[in-house]
């Protein structure tokens, strides 16, 4: 079906990087609208409303600027240490000149987390830039990993939760996507 890049997080908690991102981003999507509500406040109460909405776009864009770059360093940040391949069959794993495969018959349950939100359109298709996937075994082991987006064949039109959908309608076992 598809081949996506796994990535390497440069921390102990990858969860935890994707987190703080979250947050961040949050951030970010309601600064704008705090400005405006700010700037409509101050001009009901004060005299000075030029004053304070030119005194105060330079204190946003300086704020908005900040938070961008370092949500996008965080994403330079992730380096490409191999792929993922999903057939129809099983799942392929190469991380260097090591290939491992899951057969769906060991596979328990498949678990697609959001990670790192997407700070540009041609960075993501569902607004992710990267998401953590738990494969759990039949055996009780477990493995994560961090997965980009977008497919690294079909010109990055597929996106990993697309896939995810599809593979949920395939498969005999449990598939979640958060």
């Amino acid at each position: 079906m598809s081949h996506f890049r796994i990535l390497r997080v440069d921390h102990y908690d990858p969860v935890s990087i994707g987190k703080k991102n979250r947050f961040l981003y949050a951030i970010y999507g309601v600064i704008p609208t705090l400005f405006i509500l700010a700037v409509d406040l101050g001009a009901m109460h004060s005299k000075n409303y030029d004053m304070v909405l030119f005194g105060s776009i330079p204190v946003l864009v300086m704020v908005v600027f900040l938070l961008l770059k370092k949500i996008r360093s965080d994403i330079n940040n992730l380096k490409t240490i191999g792929e993922i391949e999903i057939t129809q069959s099983c799942l392929k794993k190469k991380i260097g000149d090591s290939l491992t495969e899951y057969k769906f018959q060991s596979v328990n349950k498949l678990t697609l987390t959001r990670h790192i939100p997407g700070t540009r359109i041609s960075e993501s298709k569902s607004r992710y830039f990267s998401y953590i996937l738990k494969i759990e075994l039949t055996d009780g082991s477990e493995e994560s990993m961090v997965v980009s987006d977008r497919s690294e064949d079909h010109d990055h039109k597929l996106s990993i939760a697309d896939t995810m959908k599809t593979l949920k309608k395939i498969v005999p076992f449990e598939v979640n996507i958060s």
